[in-house]
């Protein structure tokens, strides 16, 4: 299957992480392209980060291999609190299982876009050194393994 440029829709990210750790919607947008392919192996999205915002909170994957590559503007990695700036044809591997917490911060004034890429492990179990939150396959924990209340159940 060929996908055309700008064929994939662009999708507005809003966050899912339970409150106090949520960021809001408006940080990123992206086209997921594997999604439109129909590939379920592994997953690649084109993703913009907005000018002075975050992608994430800072995480490490234990059963999900991440990489990505930029293509546009300029980001600021956060590797285990370790701020790099990467610039166009600089990529990131961050390997299942290896506890680098990671973010990207785009402390600039233009998008930055880049491609970034992911194994679909449905054990996977994602951590956030420093916060009280575990991503979990069946969602969002406390570190003791305390559910957070889902969208709806505060309301």
């Amino acid at each position: 299957m060929i996908l055309r440029k700008d064929s994939v829709p662009v999708t507005e990210a809003v966050s899912d992480y339970p409150e106090p750790y949520n960021l809001g919607r408006g940080f990123l947008s992206y086209r997921h392209l594997t999604e439109a392919g129909g590939l379920t192996q592994f997953g690649v999205a084109l993703e913009t980060l907005h000018p002075g915002k975050q992608s994430s909170q800072p995480h490490w994957e234990q059963h999900d291999d991440e990489f990505l590559y930029i293509l546009e503007g300029a980001l600021t990695v956060i590797e285990n609190g370790v701020p790099t700036i990467i610039h166009p044809g600089d990529a990131c591997c961050w390997k299942a299982g290896t506890a680098v917490a990671h973010t990207l911060k785009n402390n600039t004034d233009q998008p930055a876009v880049y491609l970034i890429a992911g194994s679909r492990n449905p054990e996977n179990i994602c951590r956030y050194p420093g916060l009280d939150l575990l991503a979990t396959p069946q969602g969002y924990t406390h570190l003791d393994g305390t559910p957070y209340p889902t969208k709806g159940e505060n309301e």
